[in-house]
């Protein structure tokens, strides 16, 4: 699975999307936490970047291995609660919801904590299911919540919701359950220790992109809209599986089942609660705090939705079925994977510019590159460049195809790049860039002043799906000298060597 989603993408984009170069670069700095977001994915981008270089094909393989790990969760998840046959059809349903696997080629906080929403949901279950047991599922449960959190605060949705369920059943009233859970939040707390204390100092930046993330909307008139139409997507992304169930349940055996897929009357709950529990949970806030949704936000809602579906609807009695019903199954699904991986990414990194559509996949970052380069080489000379400051993607798109020891100033702002030690555009000197084809136009704020103080400017005009404004590259640079060289030399372009 991961190589059938990583080769198209690493064949056929030529620039990553933006999440996947964020990652990359501040996977370059190891840091107790990021001005938007906690570090755990990051640091994981790190450990794979000083294995293989900056590389955007990592991103790809990485997201993918943390939706493919997750349906391994769930398949050892489903294994104590239906029969083999069904536990792996739940594992193929889940690999269709477009989340788990071909979204996740877009490497980012949402991707990366499918892993460990998927730990927390099962050893959950097993503490609340099974507190006699007497195993230490408590240990596992604060892990996997520790590291949920050091992905995404967004985990608290799911907390939330667990701790409804918890409530709802009343074993909160029993001894066991109440020490295993005070013992997973002390395990949680412990594991989340360094990150608070850095949050303590730094918070103002990731509370206040939160803030502004999910900030009320002034047309409140329009609130009930934009939570309808955020369910039409999720029900748009879950199509393939809902589709398969839909095939399952139309051409069904008419005779019962010879047995209940789930007896335990817990497990259907506990399904039901981890299935629409956090959708209905975050839907109803948005409607009554009037705050802002975002489709992708429900990234990791819909792990537990193929399990429940194995579990209660009929025609998914896998165990039942005959090799003549699982040979096209199987076909079909492997179909649409092979087709879904290569076809989105030569449509989105080949097919449209050819047709004149402009995407994050198809921008000329190679060439955008080159130009820069001869731009830097011929007004300062053999000096290499090694610091470019611009908006995270388009200047970290440009710099993934430079030297790799070429480092990003995020928006000109030293705060958003802790890899830079504090001076260092001063010192060293770099070039700005600003991308003003409409659609994907830079707006870092810093950006413009930085420009109007650098040493020299212009601009740059390069083909991307055409040659007007709206489909092409239309580039301003300006060069910041370091202080040490102000006033040394005209930054012009050096003349030609002579012939004679």
């Amino acid at each position: 699975m991961v190589v059938v989603w990583t080769l198209p993408m690493a064949t056929f984009y030529e620039t990553p999307p933006w999440d996947n170069v964020e990652e990359l670069f501040w996977g370059g700095s190891l840091e107790w936490g990021y001005y938007k977001h906690p570090p755990l994915p990051s640091w994981l981008m790190g450990l794979l970047v000083s294995l293989a270089g900056r590389q955007a094909w990592l991103t790809y393989a990485a997201g993918v291995g943390c939706g493919v790990g997750a349906l391994y969760i769930l398949w050892r998840w489903s294994l104590r609660m239906v029969s083999p046959a069904r536990a792996a059809l739940a594992v193929l349903l889940g690999s269709l919801v477009t989340y788990h696997v071909q979204r996740a080629t877009i490497f980012n906080h949402n991707t990366v904590q499918l892993l460990p929403i998927a730990g927390y949901w099962w050893m959950l279950w097993r503490v609340l299911r099974t507190p006699e047991t007497g195993r230490r599922d408590w240990l596992w449960l604060g892990v996997f919540a520790a590291l949920s959190m050091l992905t995404k605060y967004s985990a608290l949705v799911q907390f939330a919701v667990g701790a409804a369920f918890i409530a709802r059943e009343g074993a909160w009233r029993d001894a066991r359950v109440r020490r295993d859970l005070l013992r997973a939040g002390a395990v949680m707390l412990l594991l989340m220790a360094p990150h608070l204390a850095w949050l303590l100092q730094h918070g103002d930046q990731t509370i206040g992109y939160a803030r502004h993330s999910v900030h009320p909307s002034g047309l409140s008139k329009h609130v009930h809209s934009r939570p309808l139409r955020v369910l039409l997507v999720q029900l748009a992304r879950m199509s393939p599986m809902l589709l398969f169930v839909a095939w399952a349940w139309f051409t069904r055996a008419r005779t019962p089942p010879e047995r209940s897929a789930v007896s335990n009357g817990f497990d259907r709950r506990f399904l039901a609660w981890a299935t629409l529990g956090p959708v209905c949970l975050v839907l109803a806030a948005s409607v009554l705090l009037q705050t802002r949704l975002v489709a992708s936000w429900l990234g990791t809602f819909f792990l537990p939705a193929a399990v429940w579906a194995v579990a209660v609807v009929p025609g998914l009695e896998a165990e039942r079925w005959k090799r003549s019903r699982w040979a096209p199954t199987l076909a079909v699904a492997a179909f649409l994977h092979v087709a879904g991986s290569f076809g989105q990414a030569w449509i989105d990194g080949v097919w449209s510019a050819r047709h004149g559509y402009i995407t994050r996949a198809n921008l000329p970052s190679r060439q955008i590159a080159e130009a820069v380069d001869t731009l830097w080489r011929e007004r300062i000379g053999d000096r290499p460049l090694r610091l470019l400051i611009g908006d995270t993607w388009f200047a970290g798109a440009v710099a993934l195809q430079m030297d790799p020891a070429v480092r990003l100033l995020i928006d000109g702002d030293p705060r958003t790049s802790p890899w830079l030690t504090p001076g260092t555009l001063a010192r060293e000197g770099g070039m700005v860039l600003i991308l003003d084809t409409p659609e994907f136009r830079s707006e870092g704020p810093l950006l413009e002043p930085l420009l109007a103080s650098a040493s020299c400017t212009g601009s740059l005009h390069l083909p991307w799906a055409g040659t007007d404004d709206a489909r092409s590259v239309r580039l301003r640079w300006g060069i910041v000298r370091p202080e040490d060289e102000h006033g040394l030399q005209d930054c012009v372009p050096a003349p030609p060597p002579s012939s004679s």
